[in-house]
């Protein structure tokens, strides 16, 4: 995350300014603590790469190069952060791996261009006649 930063010509307290962080939650962050997936879209808002900051490489600029493997942390990194805000609930009796390959398994069968529709839908469907 520090080299993001700094690439960026961007020091730590304009960051943390910026996404409306405290210093010692940043600099745990930079220390390598899980960031939640909130300040990680702000961070991506600021030009940070975002595949680098999670997993330490160099990602593309269309996530179309991401392996298996990084998006499999990926998916894993973002259910823990949403976990952790208590914006994801679960059964005690699902565990994140399950979750993880459910992900991957859609994604997987889905088409990009089903997932555009999928993303493009209207969350509520009662307008619809």
């Amino acid at each position: 995350m520090k080299l993001e930063r700094e690439r960026l010509g961007l020091s730590q307290r304009e960051v943390y300014d910026l996404i409306h962080a405290s210093k010692g939650t940043y600099i745990r962050w930079e220390s390598g603590k899980s960031i939640p997936s909130d300040k990680l879209a702000e961070l991506a808002g600021l030009g940070f790469d975002i595949n680098y900051v999670v997993t330490g490489k160099r990602g593309s600029q269309d996530n179309a190069g991401l392996s298996t493997e990084n998006l499999e942390k990926a998916i894993t990194t973002f259910l823990f952060n949403t976990g952790e805000l208590g914006l994801l609930t679960k059964s005690d009796s699902v565990e994140v791996e399950a979750l993880v390959n459910m992900a991957m398994f859609t994604i997987a069968k889905v088409s990009n261009s089903e997932l555009d529709d999928i993303k493009s839908e209207p969350s509520d469907q009662s307008n619809a006649s």
